[in-house]
């Protein structure tokens, strides 16, 4: 529990105003303009492509709206390595563009969100018969670093191994051959999303999450909107629209046969899982990349704040996406990799506080490995106005919006006469929701020392800082001024109580797992997936979002089903 805040008035009289509502009531208003106006493009898909689409789009002057059927960043974007990287290994497989493409927006995207992405060193240690030898690896190293050109964020060196030099102490040290280190950065991305809706709200978008599209609205074989159920009410509407963008990444083929009964596969997602641990059991302090012992594979070792992300696995998807399992075989495939880099660590089922699963939606490349499909994107127009784009990455998701506003803005020039407002995209020069700060290193110094003083405890501050950004006064006149509001959640982890309040009003927060899963990571962080809390944060979620005791129950059963799923490699194993 934080300390109590003496100052916290103080904190609030220095405070400017509240930003955007962003709630269940701005929601209801979103509906009542999707159904009355008229729009020129409409994204189905609240990931980070969709998210980026319609900020970019917003930000052209085009009138745009966005369906999500779950919560933003629910499928895919939540579910990642947390990296935003050029991908080293893709090298290997020649795609230089993908690589040099990816750099570039590293370095944009820390321009533009430095709260949420920051740099971090990355270890590559080679080991004597690695089928990547010591000299390949230092020749993709020194492509990495000259592909970045002018946004380079550090140059890559290598790290000695003698006696007398101990780099990161647990890492297996037999047949170790050489051990580079280089720069990559790493980001939150629920917020990244986050950050993007915002901004495209802002800019007068129509963002909506829990609406589903389920049908095409169609005049002589063209498509002129959607049908779409509000989740949460069950009422059906139409939404009348210029151009639709399935942007759903790995339920783009579902969404086309719903909609079109067009059963072409085009996509053949792989599933990724990831595990988490504390870091006090795999004490690191650098991200490192290493290769699989059963099949070489590249896997990452993630140190985040006072925990480690470990994955990830890469095999062939086939099922329902909205339920992705996660087995013992894949959990016991990476602890195997991970025991032999990491001897010392015995890392066991019983110290992975969460295992979360997601799918990447690559596009469809017969006869290829899960790792040498390509992550370069696709975009295609069928039937007219409907636009799809598969595949991608985190790292590229602007310059995929960027390309997919420019496919749109010209069928709307050239078959509708509409121009847009502002003809070049500016994404890459606006800061995001929460990123206008000059200075990071001493925004951070300064609300650091800030929030100490006022009886935050250091970890806190840290979430606050990167969550919040610039927002961050904003945030704590909500938090501070409700009950408790300061107080965390859970005692060992960062979160706060008024957090709750916060969320619900200004990130669209309607479901218990939205807040628990999302909008904090205490689902992920908790070894008990925050079941000692849930009952009391459905409460304070009943609370203000006027939930009836049938709703509040459904919320409790859903989150529930999610646990179970989540624990699910536990039940018969022996750790």
């Amino acid at each position: 529990m934080d300390k109590k805040n003496k100052n916290t008035s103080k904190l609030k009289t220095e405070l400017p105003g509240i930003s955007m509502e962003f709630s269940a009531k701005t929601r209801k208003g979103f509906i009542k303009k999707l159904q009355s106006e008229q729009f020129d493009i409409l994204i189905i898909g609240g990931g980070i492509t969709g998210a980026g689409i319609a900020r970019d789009a917003a930000l052209r002057g085009y009138r745009t709206a966005l369906i999500e059927k779950d919560d933003f960043a629910a499928g895919t974007s939540s579910k990642s390595s947390k990296l935003i990287h050029g991908g080293i290994r893709y090298l290997q497989h020649m795609e230089f563009g993908l690589v040099h493409e990816a750099l570039l927006e590293r370095k944009t995207l820390m321009d533009i969100a430095p709260h949420l992405v920051h740099p971090i060193e990355v270890l590559f240690p080679v080991y004597k018969g690695s089928s990547v030898p010591a000299w390949m690896v230092k020749i993709g190293m020194l492509l990495y670093d000259g592909l970045s050109f002018s946004k380079r964020i550090g140059l890559h060196r290598l790290i000695p191994i003698g006696k007398n030099d101990k780099p990161e102490r647990l890492l297996l040290k037999k047949g170790l051959e050489k051990l580079f280190m280089y720069y990559d950065s790493r980001a939150d991305d629920t917020r990244l999303v986050m950050a993007n809706i915002q901004s495209a709200a802002l800019n007068s978008a129509i963002t909506a999450n829990y609406i589903k599209a389920v049908d095409v609205i169609q005049e002589d074989g063209q498509v002129k909107g959607l049908k779409v159920q509000d989740q949460l009410s069950g009422k059906k509407f139409e939404v009348n629209a210029h151009l639709v963008c399935n942007a759903t990444g790995p339920w783009n083929d579902f969404v086309r046969g719903e909609l079109f009964n067009d059963n072409k596969q085009r996509l053949r997602p792989t599933k990724g899982i990831h595990f988490v641990v504390r870091r006090k059991d795999l004490d690191i302090k650098r991200t490192m990349i290493l290769s699989t012992i059963q099949d070489e594979r590249p896997v990452f070792v993630i140190p985040w704040r006072e925990f480690v992300i470990l994955g990830t696995t890469d095999t062939y998807f086939e099922g329902d996406p909205d339920w992705v399992d996660i087995s013992v075989d894949d959990v016991d495939y990476l602890l195997e990799s991970y025991n032999h880099y990491f001897p010392k660590a015995n890392l066991t089922k019983d110290k992975v506080l969460s295992v979360y699963s997601g799918l990447r939606p690559l596009t469809l490349e017969e006869g290829k490995s899960a790792g040498e499909v390509t992550r370069e994107y696709q975009i295609f127009e069928g039937p007219q106005n409907f636009f799809n784009i598969l595949g991608g990455k985190l790292t590229t998701y602007r310059t995929m919006a960027e390309e997919m506003v420019n496919r749109l803005g010209n069928a709307l020039s050239d078959h509708l006469g509409i121009l847009a407002r502002n003809s070049k995209c500016t994404t890459d020069k606006l800061p995001l929701n929460g990123g206008d700060i000059k200075n990071y290193e001493q925004f951070e110094s300064e609300w650091t020392e800030k929030l100490i003083r006022n009886g935050f405890e250091k970890d806190t501050a840290k979430n606050l800082i990167e969550s919040y950004g610039e927002n961050l006064s904003e945030a704590l006149t909500i938090i501070s001024s409700r009950k408790n509001g300061t107080d965390k959640i859970i005692n060992n982890l960062p979160y706060l109580w008024g957090e709750i309040d916060y969320c619900c009003h200004y990130e669209m927060t309607l479901a218990l797992d939205d807040f628990l899963m999302r909008r904090t990571h205490l689902f992920s962080l908790d070894p008990n997936q925050a079941q000692d809390v849930h009952l009391a944060v459905a409460d304070r979620m009943a609370e203000i979002l006027d939930w009836s005791g049938k709703e509040k129950k459904r919320q409790i059963e859903n989150y529930k089903k999610k646990v179970e799923m989540v624990q699910s490699f536990r039940v018969g194993a022996v750790s």
